[in-house]
């Protein structure tokens, strides 16, 4: 997990400038999503999920957050939308420079457990992040 310092989720998964966040631990339902981008980058963004193991044939899908009425507005951090590519992926639009990073927020699910991934790419990087998919439901809490 990457420490984003002072800014709230305060963690994510990825080695930047975008990083998973909103869960730790993450399982089969739907969970909530935050893939926040590094102020420093303010270009577009094309993000695929996939399946490292197994047969393929699992899917991840990543869908818009129900309402937005029900996101928190934190400091520093600007809430942008994103469209749905053909494809199942996101893409979110570049932005003007700014101080503040930014916050997708949505919902993750897979049908199976296992290994899966999300490929970030901008103008000039390609960023791979892995994530493991727990059986079951999320504990409570």
């Amino acid at each position: 997990m990457a420490n984003l310092g002072s800014l709230a989720p305060n963690y994510g998964a990825g080695v930047g400038p975008a990083y998973l966040s909103g869960q730790d631990s993450w399982y089969s339902g739907a969970q909530v999503t935050i893939l926040m981008v590094d102020s420093q980058y303010s270009g577009p963004l094309l993000v695929r999920a996939f399946q490292l193991e197994g047969n393929g044939k699992a899917t991840v899908t990543l869908a818009d957050f129900p309402s937005s009425d029900l996101i928190k507005q934190e400091p520093r951090v600007a809430v942008v939308p994103a469209l749905h590519t053909t494809g199942g992926g996101l893409y979110l639009g570049a932005v003007a420079l700014t101080s503040f990073w930014r916050a997708w927020y949505g919902l993750l699910s897979t049908d199976s457990p296992g290994c899966f991934g999300l490929q970030v790419d901008g103008d000039v990087f390609t960023e791979l992040i892995v994530f493991a998919v727990n059986p079951g439901t999320p504990p409570p809490g």
